[in-house]
């Protein structure tokens, strides 16, 4: 698992990667980023983290 992944299960909202809202379309999701191209799309259902996105940059 990257650190990123990790770093989002501990603390979905804070942390490495600036974590963000998305909004519009995109509401209730949440980005990080994992470098300059990619990002990490994810959901928080407590007590998961449920995974839409790690490759690309919103797509």
């Amino acid at each position: 698992m990257s650190p990123d992944c990790a770093d989002a299960c501990e603390h979905p909202f804070s942390g490495l990667g600036k974590p963000e809202p998305l909004k519009y379309g995109k509401a209730g999701l949440w980005s990080r980023r994992i470098d300059k191209k990619n990002r990490l799309i994810y959901k928080v259902v407590k007590p998961d983290l449920i995974l839409f996105s790690c490759i690309g940059h919103y797509d």
